[in-house]
């Protein structure tokens, strides 16, 4: 699967998690205290069996040591073509929650006579609250958006306000652009987006490696915007020409380092994610978990 056809789908689907809920005592990591209690596995990793079985791979997931997952593709009440309620149940029943949900909100979202958000973002985010979810966060932005991201930027934080009023916390997710495209005063779009928002409505989901594959360096935006991190995508990168993605452990990225920072960044919660296969989906993030554990 190449790596585009991921950012195809959130840009063409509305997509979003459900799941269970899920303590909220989690505090930011001292270097001492990583590997996070907080492990979990985005399900996009998993797409294909998802598609096929999804009752047998979650049960696998949780045999695997999954304990957590970070869901996709909620339509109109349901996830994996259940109702949001029976996915919770098969969540719990697996011993499996998720803190967090993708759910895409952009400026076509936002009324501003009304200053409203959009009454699918808002169903969305009101059906996750109901199963106990923690975060709602956007995994993409779109190319039509970008030149707007002065207007974009007050739209997620009223999106945050909606969350907390849901008591949820609403975040974003990036990919490689945001660190390598510029808004319109010369800022990259990342700058703008840690920047403008408020930090006490908008939170921040780092994927690890495409801030990588944007050769950037994810210790220094920890310094540069301390506590506004608190999920991320643990994918690590192959040594190739492609640098696509590979199990965690078997590429580049030095996770060691980067975790040892996790109090700077206000981490809490590590969501394993893999794109690419060198077997199968369920081989890879069985791989993925076991490297993620020998991390030190």
């Amino acid at each position: 699967m190449k790596m585009t056809d991921r950012r195809n789908f959130i840009k063409t689907t509305s997509l979003a998690l459900a799941g269970t809920a899920i303590a909220a005592h989690a505090m930011p990591l001292d270097i001492e205290d990583y590997p996070s209690k907080h492990l979990g596995l985005q399900l996009w990793s998993v797409r294909d069996a998802m598609e096929k079985d999804a009752v047998g791979t979650i049960k696998a997931l949780g045999q695997m040591g999954y304990r957590e997952v970070e869901g996709f593709g909620y339509r109109e009440g349901k996830l994996f073509g259940m109702p949001i309620s029976d996915y919770a149940k098969l969540l719990k029943d697996n011993g499996i929650s998720t803190p967090s949900c993708h759910q895409p909100v952009t400026l076509k979202d936002w009324d501003p006579k009304t200053k409203s958000l959009s009454d699918s973002v808002k169903k969305a985010i009101d059906d996750m609250a109901a199963i106990g979810q923690q975060y709602v966060v956007c995994p993409w932005m779109g190319e039509e958006d970008r030149p707007h991201i002065a207007d974009l930027v007050k739209v997620f934080d009223a999106a945050g306000q909606y969350c907390r009023k849901a008591g949820m916390k609403f975040g974003y997710h990036n990919h490689n652009f945001e660190y390598e495209q510029k808004g319109p005063d010369g800022r990259l779009l990342a700058e703008w987006l840690l920047h403008e928002t408020d930090p006490a409505l908008v939170t921040f989901e780092m994927d690890i490696y495409w801030v990588a594959f944007a050769k950037q360096n994810p210790i220094e935006w920890f310094k540069r915007y301390p506590g506004r991190f608190e999920l991320c995508h643990v994918k690590d990168m192959a040594k190739t020409e492609n640098r696509e993605t590979i199990e965690v452990g078997d590429g580049t990225i030095d996770f060691s380092r980067i975790f040892k920072k996790s109090a700077k960044a206000g981490l809490k919660y590590y969501i394993i994610e893999l794109e690419n296969y060198r077997t199968t989906s369920m081989d890879g993030v069985k791989k993925c978990i076991s490297g993620f554990q020998k991390i030190k």
